[in-house]
């Protein structure tokens, strides 16, 4: 039992140990991974660190720019793990850490010139820990008389466009999601088939095939291994002008017997089932999986969020089952009918938007049928045959 001389002893030694500075501990990273593109590239460092404190700074001769990290050092394995990431194809030159003899660690990037830095600290979600996001915005020079060029060009083809719209009908913009990417797998097979992979592969394919006729259009949301917000999707495919929206996946479930393919839209009456519900969470969950910080309180995206109409959700629906009916002659179906759930990734203002389950990548039989090419092939042939069967029987026809 604490008598009360000890009581007021301990409590006295707590008051200063608060008052001391806090002791720099190890920076304990998990994984170093990165993600070029042309668009941007993105580093993401996993670590065990919860509420890590950082600032990050911008500096000149040389570019670099510097990311601050408080109370932590980091050592000579985890050192390793940061030097050793491959920079090739990326605006970073070189990577090297400074710990202070402070209390904190300062890990630089020297960087291409006027490169420009988005920096994020991630919460552990799914399978990963903590994060420190960093995307790289590489700078893009302005060449006066490439600039002039482009113009000239771009106004030799408006004419051009002008002339052919008079002899044919306006082209029609098909946008296909291939879903997750980059620092988001999706799911991940029984043999390490990543979901992000096998629809990115279909939807070339089905690119290809949509586009033998001249007058379809393609619009790839991602036509790389690299993360791409649920956001900027829904914002690619109008800025595209796209009159279709189709975004690819592979399901996942815990009993690997699960198999088929189903489709899903948006509904703005709760989900028509508890699977539809769980996978809409699931699948609004890549945000966050991704690396992306998400603003619930952004203005921007509650208004994309919330403008979908009764209109597009009717139109949705009869895409969906010239799809359905398409994939019913190659596979399985997990569901015979089109589902409806909260996505957010279809939350598009009146463009006619659906979200494909190819198959259960999640059971082995499905996985390896995923991964074949003849198969992958078949589908996007069932996805083209469903996406040109909709607009020949709506107002889109040609």
């Amino acid at each position: 039992m604490i008598n009360r001389r000890n009581f007021i002893t301990n409590l006295f030694a707590l008051y200063f140990l608060n008052l001391m500075p806090k002791m720099a501990c190890a920076f304990e990273i998990i994984a170093v991974r990165i993600w070029p593109s042309k668009e941007y590239t993105r580093l993401a460092i996993e670590h065990l660190d919860k509420n890590i404190k950082i600032k990050y700074s911008n500096e000149k001769n040389p570019d670099k720019i510097i990311v601050d990290i408080f109370h932590v050092k980091v050592n000579r394995k985890n050192l390793s793990k940061l030097i050793k990431v491959n920079l090739k194809n990326t605006p970073v030159e070189k990577i090297s850490v400074v710990s202070s003899k402070a209390d904190h660690s300062k890990i630089i990037f020297y960087t291409s010139p006027l490169t420009r830095a988005r920096i994020s600290s991630i919460p552990s979600i799914a399978h990963y820990k903590e994060r420190l996001v960093i995307d790289f915005i590489p700078h893009t020079p302005k060449d006066r008389l490439l600039s002039f060029l482009k113009e000239y060009e771009s106004a030799k083809k408006l004419n051009e466009r002008k002339r052919l719209q008079k002899e044919v009908k306006k082209r029609i913009t098909i946008a296909i999601d291939p879903g997750h990417g980059g620092e988001d797998p999706g799911a991940i097979g029984r043999r390490g088939t990543k979901e992000k992979d096998v629809v990115l592969e279909i939807a070339k394919r089905l690119k290809r095939k949509i586009e033998k006729n001249p007058r379809f259009k393609v619009y790839l949301t991602r036509n790389n291994d690299y993360f791409v917000s649920l956001r900027n999707r829904i914002k690619r495919a109008k800025r595209a002008n796209a009159s279709v929206f189709v975004s690819i996946h592979a399901d996942a479930w815990v009993r690997p017997e699960a198999r088929g393919a189903s489709v899903y839209i948006l509904s703005d009456k709760g989900a028509s089932s508890e699977a539809a519900r769980w996978l809409a969470n699931k699948e609004n969950l890549a945000d966050l999986v991704g690396g992306e910080i998400v603003n619930k309180n952004s203005e921007i995206a509650k208004t994309i969020f919330n403008m979908s109409t009764s209109a597009q959700i009717k139109n949705s629906s009869f895409l969906g089952k010239e799809v359905l009916n398409e994939l019913a002659n190659i596979s399985r179906l997990h569901k015979k009918t089109v589902e409806g759930a909260g996505f957010a990734v279809l939350k598009n203002p009146d463009i006619p938007s659906i979200l494909v389950e190819t198959a259960f990548i999640s059971n082995p039989r499905e996985e390896a049928r995923l991964k074949n090419s003849f198969h992958q092939e078949k589908i996007a042939s069932a996805l083209n045959n469903g996406i040109l069967t909709f607009i020949s029987n709506s107002r889109l026809r040609l």
